[in-house]
């Protein structure tokens, strides 16, 4: 079988296999799909696992799932790399998670991002909300519908005035980014800051395979840089000045101050990925800050400080 084929037939394959593997517990079977050094890594800052410890790991779920079934719903294929996104329904029949056997039914949807070398799978990244999962389980209890209309929480985000970022990582030496305004300092000793970036972004699987991540907080003169990176443009980078930072991450250049972050955690949330980290490397130039509120930019320069 040529590698053009094996290209061709990759999705193929994947369907195949996961079934057997997934649904029938025949977990032998990923040998045709996964490579002898293939690593798995799964949730926040979890330990990567190796072939025979994923294929230990189907079988506990499938212990405490044995009516477990996995639904592909699609699959996104780039080069070498492959975007799945999964859904999985099954009844809590057997102890999981130190809970005993509930009969309830139980729902968890996520992505898987495979990176391919040559025919096979050589690693992949898992992200998966679990919420509902541990809802369904009973070890947490959420609210299934928003007490508050969600147009009035949206008008309340929009009183409140953030800067703008824009959040980057390397793609095999291809830079990626988008503008993201939900970022915060977590702390200074040690310092760690958090973005959120929705999953339905084309640079989410970028950033969720990545090491690090470049956040560049734009000055106020940058409004034409913040459109471009709140676009779906295809090469959001062309005819932009921007520079790689000592960790490798993309940083916008002229902006008014720049991290490199080491990924800590990535936490599923609702519909967006948390992404915590440790700050490795930071800079900060005397410009005045690009600010957002309301759907539009704003010069903070241009206001006076009130007096308190």
């Amino acid at each position: 079988m040529t590698h053009t084929l094996d290209r061709a037939d990759r999705a193929a394959r994947i369907r195949s296999v996961w079934r057997s593997a997934w649904d029938r517990g025949q977990v032998d079977t990923l040998d045709e799909l996964l490579s002898p050094t293939y690593v798995r890594r799964r949730g926040p800052a979890g330990v990567p696992q190796d072939r025979a410890g994923f294929k230990e790991s189907i079988r506990a779920v499938r212990a405490a799932f044995p009516d477990l079934r996995t639904e592909i719903e699609d699959i996104v294929e780039e080069g070498e790399r492959l975007a799945i996104r999964w859904r999985s329904t099954g009844h809590h029949s057997g102890a999981f998670l130190g809970v005993p056997p509930t009969g309830r039914p139980v729902e968890v949807s996520g992505a898987t991002f495979a990176r391919f070398d040559g025919s096979a799978v050589a690693e992949e990244w898992v992200t998966f909300d679990s919420r509902h999962m541990l809802e369904a389980l009973g070890i947490i209890t959420t609210a299934h519908r928003a007490a508050v209309d969600p147009d009035l929480v949206k008008g309340v985000h929009r009183k409140f005035i953030t800067g703008v970022t824009v959040v980057t990582a390397d793609d095999d030496g291809t830079p990626r980014g988008l503008a993201v305004n939900a970022f915060s300092s977590i702390s200074l000793d040690p310092p760690m800051v958090l973005v959120c970036v929705q999953r339905s972004s084309a640079t989410h699987p970028v950033l969720h395979r990545a090491s690090h991540l470049g956040i560049s907080i734009l000055a106020a003169d940058q409004v034409d840089v913040a459109k471009v990176f709140a676009s779906r443009a295809d090469d959001k980078f062309a005819g932009l000045s921007w520079s790689r930072g000592g960790f490798g991450a993309p940083l916008i250049d002229r902006s008014c101050a720049q991290l490199e972050v080491e990924i800590g955690e990535r936490l599923e949330a609702g519909s967006h990925t948390v992404f915590t980290g440790r700050v490795v490397s930071a800079r900060h130039d005397d410009l005045a800050p690009l600010v957002y509120s309301g759907g539009g930019f704003f010069d903070i320069s241009q206001t006076a400080p009130l007096p308190w």
